[in-house]
């Protein structure tokens, strides 16, 4: 089950601390790229978000595993501590000043990031008192 390999794997807290730092940065470059809806000449930039964790994690539509031990496996991690954000321009149409901002798109795109970045958030709170119940012996 995912929800488990999130809360219990080793990897967890790197992959979401990554993604964290992904959806921040995602979220700067949609806010400036709302801020400057009127500024001429100015192009769009966004960050693929997924694309770059999926290839950090080796999986590009499918799960790569690496053998760390004889019973365990896992992917491999050491690609996640060196991802960066790669911004990329926008290829939408321009307005007649050169400017190919499209708030309603924006607006949209800064919606899911806040969703994905709540939702990641959660994971880690869970996953800590997940592990907290687990020591204490409490009942979740």
């Amino acid at each position: 089950m995912l929800i488990n390999k999130l809360l219990f794997s080793n990897t967890a807290p790197k992959v979401m601390s990554k993604s964290l730092d992904l959806l921040s940065t995602r979220q700067n470059l949609i806010s400036s790229n709302i801020g400057n809806l009127d500024t001429p000449g100015y192009t769009a930039s966004d960050i693929d978000f997924q694309g770059q964790l999926r290839e950090a994690l080796g999986s590009k539509g499918q799960l790569k595993l690496r053998a760390t031990d004889e019973r365990h496996y896992g992917p491999k991690t050491s690609n996640i501590s060196s991802l960066k954000s790669e911004p990329f321009e926008e290829e939408d149409a321009a307005k007649s000043n050169g400017n190919n901002v499209d708030v309603d798109k924006e607006m949209a795109k800064l919606a899911e990031n806040q969703i994905v970045y709540n939702a990641t958030i959660q994971l880690m709170l869970k996953r800590g008192s997940t592990v907290r119940a687990a020591i204490t012996e409490q009942a979740q």
